[in-house]
């Protein structure tokens, strides 16, 4: 008399890599079968390559697929158990109440807790993430970092993903405004706490996703701010910068370059810093920006390439521009707003939004190429299915803010 069993996950011959597929067991005696499925999470389609059909069991090295492979290594020991334990009975048993045995004496490891989750999440999601800019994740890290610090501080640490409700994230958020001298915390205002929260919500997303929890606690839950309008580069601040004689600085007149070169293109400072002469051709260049991943194109004015001649041959990597740290960058920056008589500090923030606010100066109205030129997306815009940016359009664009830099400068 022979007794099997044995781990599967059923699949149709069209895989669905975004539906989820459970683990089951069968088992074979006296001819006969039964089948149960096993309260293990099921596998979302994406993952299904680390199931190994030959060994019944996960290839992966990730926590998650090791706990699976315990437990069905769990399930496997008991089948044995049973067997040795009623040898003497087989004969009378049936496959469905060794199934029901089974799957009623073998649970899975203790659910993972939301700090483990969150943590998680940073490494396996964030961390890896090639589309994501460096500054995007050292957001993410201090957003993780408070949520983990008020698990902690709360004693909700051990709290499971499952349990964590509405009035947890409801504490989180009031837990974020107030200080805390005895953890040496301060408070955080409306506009950070947005900022936090927008961080956090996505962990949860993907745990809804995975169906770790029925329902997402973050969702609906709004944090309000007033937006605080930060000062605006005007014209004439531009020009002052410009015309600042640093011809016995030559260390901050490369800062200045940098400045001014992110006023005239409107670039991220991670995207203008790797700019190489290779990714200008024939007058333009087209780049996918870090942050978003959206491209952006855009013919280079005379002052741009004026300022950019300034350094041609001279540099490293072949790039276009000195690469300075970002700190040391925004430092240099006071340096030169305090010589301008400038009363605010700069940053290259400033910079992309006074290219923005030179676009509309210009007289640049068309939608579709305000957003070429600065790298907005223009996905959720129906024109764009029907407008085509040429680059005869972009060039009167160049031509527009050429007239204008000169006008102002």
């Amino acid at each position: 008399m022979s007794t099997t069993l044995k781990f599967y996950i059923r699949t149709p011959k069209k895989l669905n890599k975004n539906k989820r597929y459970p683990i089951y067991i069968r088992v074979l005696h006296n001819r006969k079968k039964a089948e149960g499925k096993t309260s293990l999470t099921p596998i979302i389609g994406s993952e299904l390559s680390s199931w190994i059909e030959a060994s019944q069991r996960f290839s992966s090295k990730d926590k998650k697929y090791l706990s699976y492979n315990l437990f069905l290594n769990a399930i496997e020991n008991e089948f044995h158990n049973y067997l040795r334990d009623h040898k003497e009975q087989m004969s009378t048993k049936t496959p469905h109440e060794i199934i029901d045995h089974l799957l009623s004496r073998v649970k899975p490891e203790d659910k993972i807790t939301i700090l483990e989750a969150i943590q998680r999440f940073y490494e396996n999601d964030i961390l890896p993430d090639v589309d994501k800019a460096p500054g995007t994740k050292s957001n993410y890290k201090r957003s993780v970092t408070h949520f983990s610090n008020f698990l902690k501080h709360t004693k909700l640490d051990r709290l499971h993903v499952a349990e964590f409700k509405r009035q947890h994230a409801s504490k989180f958020i009031a837990y974020l405004k107030k200080p805390n001298k005895k953890y040496n915390k301060i408070a955080l205002n409306g506009q950070s706490v947005h900022s936090v929260v927008k961080n956090i919500k996505p962990f949860f997303t993907k745990l809804y996703m995975e169906e770790e929890i029925t329902r997402n606690p973050f969702l609906g839950v709004k944090t309000i701010f007033k937006r605080t309008e930060k000062p605006r580069l005007i014209n004439d601040n531009f020009k002052s910068i410009i015309e600042l004689d640093l011809s016995n600085n030559a260390k901050l007149d490369v800062y200045r370059d940098l400045f001014v070169f992110l006023c005239y293109t409107g670039l991220s400072y991670c995207d203008a810093t790797d700019l190489r002469y290779s990714d200008i051709k024939n007058g333009y260049f087209s780049i996918q920006r870090k942050k978003s991943s959206v491209q952006t194109k855009q013919f280079l004015t005379k002052q741009t390439i004026s300022l950019l001649e300034k350094y041609e041959g001279q540099l490293p990597e072949k790039r276009i521009l000195p690469k300075r740290s970002l700190d040391k960058l925004n430092l240099n920056l006071k340096v030169i707003a305090a010589l301008t008589g400038i009363e605010f500090s700069l940053s290259t923030y400033t910079a992309r939004r006074f290219f923005r606010q030179s676009i509309h100066e210009a007289g640049i109205r068309e939608s579709l190429v305000v957003k070429t030129l600065m790298g907005h997306t223009c996905s959720s815009d129906i024109d764009s299915h029907y407008f085509y940016i040429d680059d005869a359009i972009l060039i009167k664009a160049k031509k527009k803010l050429q007239k204008h830099f000169k006008k102002i400068s």
